[in-house]
């Protein structure tokens, strides 16, 4: 049976009212959910902080004094610190039933997450552990991450200032509620974040040779 032609200016006033009565957009205040096309996967930050390109350091780089080493990236309660914990959810280590490698801030959902200082910016899609999070690569073998984000507003390899928005707070990957995960890294190890946000922390111990954006060590030829 034809659809009778005369019918189709009704028809489609009829499609015009539905489409206004139920919006496809979200609401302004809520960013839509990340690209996952758009970013690199996941592995543990050991494994990617040693391979992703850092800003350079001088030779002679000293770390400030006069102002904390990191900024806070939300200012929230923290609701978890950094070390042993009985939370089943975090891994097990020879000297704990359970380690948190970082520290958890709570703010309201979908808070917008900055970054800690200048660095090159790498975000991960990710749907287990560390859900959605960016990896900052900064000067001197310093890292930072950011975990169980809703939303990356960074490319991958982008150069960020410090207290630029990279993202927002979410509740992705292995995450009881919405929350930040933030982890401070030295050469890749995790290190308690709270030192470093509220003072001048020395480096724990030498970077190993030509790690990324350090000067590099010319190799010399034994015979």
């Amino acid at each position: 049976m034809r659809f009778p032609v005369r019918l189709l200016p009704l028809l489609a006033v009829s499609l015009l009212v539905v489409a206004a009565t139920f919006p496809q957009r979200l609401p302004e205040d809520r960013p839509p959910p990340p690209d996952l096309n758009a970013v690199k996967f996941s592995l543990a930050p050991s494994v990617w902080i040693p391979l992703l390109p850092a800003p350079p350091t001088a030779a002679d780089f000293q770390v400030p004094a006069g102002r904390p080493r990191l900024s806070y990236p939300l200012r929230a309660p923290m609701t978890q610190p950094f070390g042993c914990t009985d939370f089943e959810l975090e891994p097990t280590t020879s000297a704990c039933r359970g380690f948190h490698f970082g520290i958890d801030l709570a703010g309201p959902d979908l808070a917008p997450i900055r970054a800690a200082a200048d660095g090159i910016a790498y975000p991960f899609a990710d749907t287990q552990l560390y859900g959605n999070h960016v990896i900052i690569q900064h000067r001197a073998g310093l890292s930072t991450l950011y975990g169980h984000l809703t939303r990356f507003s960074v490319a991958w390899g982008e150069t960020v200032k410090e207290g630029q928005v990279i993202g927002y707070e979410g509740s992705t990957g292995n995450s009881t509620g919405p929350h930040l995960h933030f982890e401070v890294r030295f050469a890749g190890s995790p290190l308690d974040p709270i030192p470093y946000l509220e003072g001048s922390p020395p480096d724990p111990y030498p970077l190993p040779l030509n790690w990324p954006g350090m000067p590099e060590v010319p190799q010399v030829d034994r015979f």
